[in-house]
Order: C-alpha cells, then sequence, then structure tokens
C-alpha cells in the first residue's frame, strides 16, 4: 500500500488496480499492523513487485533504530580507482550540464570528485582539467600576469581563455 509524503491533494499518483493511499501521518502504525516483522523487511519481501508494484524514493519510510557499534567506526571512504579514494564519497556526473570546471573544483573544494564530462572537443576538455587544476584552495599558484603595455584586445583575449577576467599588472 503506498504512503503519501502529505502532497496528494497537488498530485495525481498512479495507483496499481486495488491499490489505495495511506496518509503518512499514520505510517508508523501501518507498518505495526501490516508488517510483523520488527527488524525490517528482507530484500525479498520489500522488492516483491507483485505485492507491492514498482517502488519510487517515496516508497521508503526509513526510521532509525539499534546499531551495534559507535558512529566513529563508520568509514564512507570509498575507491574511485585501485589508487585513489575518497573521504567523502561525493562524485558529479560527468555531464555537460553538471560538471564542468567550475562544479569540478567546487565538489573538490568539499572533498569530492568531479568527472569533467566528454561532450566536447579533447582541447576544450584539457582547457577544462587547466583550470580545474591551476584553482587550489582560492590560492593562485602561478598567477596570469598582464604588464602594463598589454593591450586590451589582449586581456579580453585572456579572459576568454582563462574564464576569469581580474589580472595582476606587474
Amino acid at each position: 500500500m503506498p504512503l503519501t509524503n502529505g502532497d496528494v491533494a497537488t498530485s495525481n499518483p498512479q495507483l496499481a488496480p486495488g491499490q489505495t493511499l495511506i496518509d503518512h501521518r499514520s505510517a508508523l502504525e501501518f507498518l505495526e499492523n501490516e508488517y510483523k516483522h520488527q527488524d525490517g523487511l528482507d530484500v525479498h519481501t520489500l522488492l516483491d513487485s507483485k505485492s507491492h508494484g514498482g517502488l519510487t524514493y517515496n516508497d521508503f519510510l526509513v526510521l532509525p533504530g539499534y546499531i551495534g557499534f559507535p558512529a566513529s567506526e563508520v568509514a564512507l571512504d570509498t575507491p574511485v580507482t585501485k589508487r585513489i579514494s575518497l573521504k567523502t564519497p561525493l562524485l558529479s556526473s560527468p555531464m555537460d550540464t553538471v560538471t564542468e570546471h567550475s562544479m569540478a573544483i567546487h565538489m573538490a573544494l568539499l572533498g569530492g570528485l568531479g568527472v569533467i564530462h566528454h561532450n566536447c572537443s579533447a582541447e576544450d576538455q584539457a582547457e577544462m582539467v587547466r583550470k580545474v587544476k591551476r584553482f587550489e584552495n582560492g590560492f593562485i599558484l602561478d598567477p596570469v600576469v598582464l604588464s602594463p603595455d598589454t593591450k586590451v584586445s589582449e586581456a579580453k583575449q585572456l579572459k576568454e581563455k582563462w574564464g576569469f577576467g581580474g589580472f595582476p599588472v606587474t
């Protein structure tokens, strides 16, 4: 029996024949009456599409329970390659609408990994990687500088190339 998240009036849920909606506020009562297992459901019962139909995100109600270990023993290390693992398992999708240099930089600052998409030329990909590598925690290690003799047109070209327009003049 599907549970609602309280937005029944604004949504038009698709129900299988014979299914009815119950209010999310009665979820605990429903679980106590409908499911006699006190320790949740096994995977076969949970994913039985003949009994429950297809499942979506709103079909799950995760309740806190007892764990037999301290939270300090939880390790979120996620291996990305044989030699690289992340302490925080955050990865951004390699899609052109998601991860370009800006997202990759912000993901890195948060301890994650931004995977640059490949829906562009190899030169554009290399340029995005260069921009990410040049950015290191907000410190510019190898700044692009202009001389007092640099023309405005050259500065505009550099702005287009590097993606920023503030250049020190030395």
